[in-house]
């Protein structure tokens, strides 16, 4: 196109304004004018893209706020609270988590068990079972809750947000006390921690009562608080027995004398006082009376011959106070607690004592204890609990009155022979004054005949004895135990005692009555009997047989090393034992004791059946050092340990080598193989993958050089070895040259060094003696592929036997009688024929059917048959010259 007029006009103006040049200042002036404008222009488009931008970000912050607030909710609503329980379950459950109407039903309730869950977590579904069969046993004494404090929205979670692990139960008494459950989560413990809070506190009304509970608990706490109107004493001591409940009771029991009289008879204190009474010492109270001062000083001082011991599931936490260097006697046994005694544990509790009975002040004292505890043991052992249940029949009232003896108090109380109710003791502590008391069971078992006749003596009425029915023993004894009565002192005067009118029900309506008390007792004690069955029989210690039975009385005070003793339930607690290599579950009534010495990396197994003479014979021997240390290995019956080892078969490496996995049975058989090498890794656990492919690489090199040699693998923390054999540090490499029939000499590959195939065969040729190790190197050169290599292989070869050369010529001179060096001689005279052939032998030379390669080997076959020279007369000759010269 051509331009306009305007245009050229503009154009032309514009030239003639350029050329003009007449003033320079009008120029200058004109240049910053321009520049001036061009800034201020360049500002102001700055501000406004700033504006706009400010404007966008607001704009979009806005939006983005409208549509997250606009948005529907993307959380899904928690599924609505459903039972969890079902419909005819013995347990109230609140699955809406309703806390103030659950807290009413259970105020109204003398005892109750709560226990709050969360429905998803895996325990509490666990737990649920164990306390539908305790509730079924004991729905008739106690009231069972189940609360839902997980759903979200309810008053439990409400109340309750911060609950750090499920389920917790909890149990309350008529006190609205709330007393938590930390025992095992099992139905059996469950009803065995409800019992002792419905009796925790033993009431003691004479010296009878207190020497029966010694007799059957490890320890007794006595309270001396007698019932005053505010009665605040007896409260506190209430709650410390609810609190030993709490804890499990663990071999405590606790006592409460109300009686002044009998306080002051045992030397008791003013009251409130507390005692603390053990099997060879009592503790006397001093602190204050509240609940925490009085329960530490319990735990403080609480010892027992032999520890109970209940796992918590947690690092070892019951091991710690055993595990300082002193052996360790552990008991495994099933201890069901809601037995009255559990025999082999009441066993092993005497012989502890026994064992801990030094000859000192207490040493009477503990002795006739320790008889008093044998008679109830045996008595309870002769008990058929079951039949008696089978066979009862409810007690009807006879027609006529009871006969009522004249000094019925004195005789209640003097039931046992050794009671003597003439003496009277000063005020003194409650031991000293049952030690003055002169208990003569000893002497009794002395002049009966056999201890069987004695036992059954005890046991004739079995059925009154009072550990069966504590509470009622009174009228158990009047109504059913006359015979007893009169056989015990057949010169006590009967008279027959009129029954004053009385304006109560008749027995029959009366369900409080004291006659349907004790029958709805006894079907209590039946039903909880019956349950204890179920779980597992009783079990007692097997018979004894002939011969005399080992005294260790005293033996602990006279070592300088303490033996602990503690009991575990074998039917929980069987990995433990497994873990220790005995296969606890194919025991007899799976009982087993083992016996560590952490001192000295051993334990002993007791082999024989468990009973008094095998218990003292072990702990005797062990003591006097005659015991055969036992070796753990595998229990391939043990599939609750999540152990993946083996019982001896082989597992493949790759390449067609099989890599055997040892178990301490085998390992002897494997090593001592004649004319087999074996390279054994020992590893925590299972070996890692690099070591079996070395070792299998390893003895497929040394197969293909002429030896025969096999891999083999042991979990070392599972499988014990005999001690030559035992290495400081895992893993491990040990190595057995070909057996020649006597123990072999191994080699272990040093700690920190590499495991790889190289190293591994460096440490097999090792092991082999100079003939075979020489063909094995000579093989190694032949199959060496580089010339360099195979020049190296050889020299190192000569250099061996250079060096064997110069310490066979020592010992030449060292011998002394002419046979020997005649022997060394020979044995020289070959090696230098073996180090001729080397030096004529070339890299060349280093294949099959070579004439050069030939005359070698011959030697080394020579080499062998003089090899075989004693030198061990040769050492000690040396050994001894150097002693002289120094």
């Amino acid at each position: 196109m051509f331009p306009t007029a305007a245009g050229s006009e503009d154009i032309s103006q514009v030239t003639s304004l350029s050329e003009n040049t007449n003033s320079s200042s009008s120029d200058e002036r004109g240049a910053a004018a321009t520049t001036q404008t061009t800034k201020q222009a360049s500002k102001e488009i700055t501000a406004n893209m700033l504006l706009k931008e400010m404007v966008f970000c607001i704009a979009l912050a806005l939006t983005t706020y409208a549509a997250l607030h606009n948005s529907p909710s993307k959380v899904s609503k928690h599924p609505q609270a459903v039972r969890f329980f079902s419909d005819d379950s013995e347990v109230s459950d609140w699955y809406s988590g309703q806390l103030t109407e659950a807290l009413e039903a259970i105020n109204k309730a003398d005892l109750s068990l709560v226990m709050y869950y969360a429905p998803w977590d895996a325990e509490c579904q666990y737990v649920r079972g164990e306390i539908e069969k305790a509730a079924q046993v004991l729905s008739d004494r106690v009231h069972f809750s189940a609360i839902n404090c997980w759903d979200p929205g309810s008053e439990c979670r409400v109340l309750h947000n911060k609950i750090p692990s499920w389920p917790i139960i909890m149990a309350y008494t008529v006190t609205f006390k709330g007393v938590i459950y930390k025992g095992p989560r099992d139905a059996q413990s469950i009803i065995n921690f409800m019992e002792l809070l419905m009796r925790p506190l033993k009431r003691i009304s004479s010296t009878d009562d207190l020497v029966n509970l010694l007799s059957v608990c490890d320890a007794v706490a006595v309270g001396f608080t007698p019932l005053l109107a505010s009665s605040h004493d007896y409260a506190v001591w209430y709650n410390v027995a609810l609190r030993l409940g709490e804890a499990g009771g663990r071999g405590a029991c606790a006592g409460v004398v109300t009686s002044r009289a009998l306080a002051a008879q045992l030397g008791a204190g003013e009251p409130p006082a507390a005692s603390l009474l053990l099997w060879n010492r009592t503790v006397e109270y001093t602190g204050a009376w509240n609940e925490t001062a009085l329960f530490d000083w319990i735990a403080e001082h609480f010892a027992p011959p032999v520890a109970r011991v209940s796992p918590p599931w947690r690092k070892g936490f019951n091991f710690l106070p055993y595990a300082d260097g002193n052996p360790l006697l552990m008991l495994f046994t099933p201890l069901n607690a809601l037995y009255e005694q559990i025999p082999n544990y009441s066993l092993l509790r005497e012989v502890a004592m026994e064992y801990y009975n030094c000859k000192d002040d207490t040493n009477q004292w503990v002795s006739e204890l320790l008889n008093l505890q044998r008679v109830q043991r045996l008595r309870y052992q002769q008990r058929d609990i079951r039949k008696f249940c089978q066979e009862h029949t409810p007690y009807k009232i006879p027609p006529k009155p009871p006969k009522v003896q004249k000094k019925a108090i004195i005789s209640r109380n003097n039931k046992y022979p050794w009671h003597n109710t003439t003496q009277n003791s000063h005020k003194t502590s409650v031991f000293n004054f049952l030690l003055k008391r002169g208990l003569a069971i000893s002497k009794m078992m002395d002049n009966s005949e056999s201890s069987d006749g004695y036992v059954n003596m005890w046991g004739l009425f079995d059925k009154c004895s009072a550990s069966v029915f504590p509470a009622e023993k009174n009228f158990y004894e009047d109504y059913k135990c006359e015979v007893y009565e009169e056989l015990s002192d057949p010169d006590e005067e009967i008279v027959n005692k009129k029954l004053p009118g009385t304006s109560m029900l008749p027995t029959e309506d009366d369900n409080l009555s004291a006659e349907n008390l004790i029958e709805e007792n006894i079907k209590h004690y039946c039903r909880v009997m019956d349950f204890a069955y179920k779980i597992s029989p009783p079990i007692m210690p097997s018979s004894e047989p002939s011969g005399n039975v080992t005294s260790i009385e005293g033996l602990g005070c006279e070592q300088n090393f303490t033996l602990y003793m503690v009991a575990l339930d074998s039917v929980r607690n069987h990995h433990f034992a497994e873990s220790l290599g005995i296969d606890i579950r194919n025991k007899e009534d799976m009982t087993a004791v083992v016996i560590l010495d952490s001192k000295h990396e051993s334990q002993y197994v007791l082999s024989e059946s468990y009973n008094e003479k095998s218990l003292k014979d072990f702990i005797s021997n062990f003591v006097s050092q005659k015991l055969k240390r036992t070796l753990r290995s595998s229990v391939p019956d043990a599939i609750h340990t999540h152990y993946y080892g083996s019982g001896g078969q082989g597992g493949g490496a790759g390449d067609g080598v099989e890599v055997i996995d040892l178990t301490t049975r085998t390992f002897r058989r494997i090593v001592r193989t004649p004319g087999q090498l074996t390279i054994v890794l020992l590893c925590n656990g299972g070996c890692p993958a690099r070591w079996s492919g070395a070792a299998a690489a390893a003895a497929r090199l040394l197969t293909a050089c002429g030896l025969t040699a096999r891999a083999a693998r042991l979990d070392a923390p599972r499988h014990d070895l005999p001690w030559p054999y035992t290495v400081d540090t895992l893993p491990a490499v040990i190595v057995f040259p070909p057996h020649t029939g006597a123990e072999p000499e191994s080699r272990a590959l040093p700690p920190g060094s590499r495991v790889r195939e190289g190293s591994i065969v460096a440490l097999a040729l090792n092991t082999l003696r100079t003939p075979h190790n020489a063909r094995v190197r000579v093989a190694l050169c032949q199959r060496t592929k580089a010339s360099a290599g195979k020049k190296a292989c050889l020299r190192n070869v000569r250099e061996h036997i250079t060096s064997v050369i110069g310490r066979n010529l020592k010992y030449w001179r060292r011998a002394q009688t002419y046979k020997l060096r005649d022997a060394i001689s020979k044995r020289l005279e070959v090696l230098h024929q073996v180090h001729f052939h080397l030096s004529l032998l070339h890299i060349s030379d280093l294949y099959d059917n070579n004439h050069r390669l030939d005359k070698l080997l011959n030697s080394l076959t020579s080499l062998a048959k003089h090899w075989d020279i004693d030198v061990s007369l040769l050492n000690t000759k040396s050994i001894k010259k150097k002693t002289v010269l120094s």
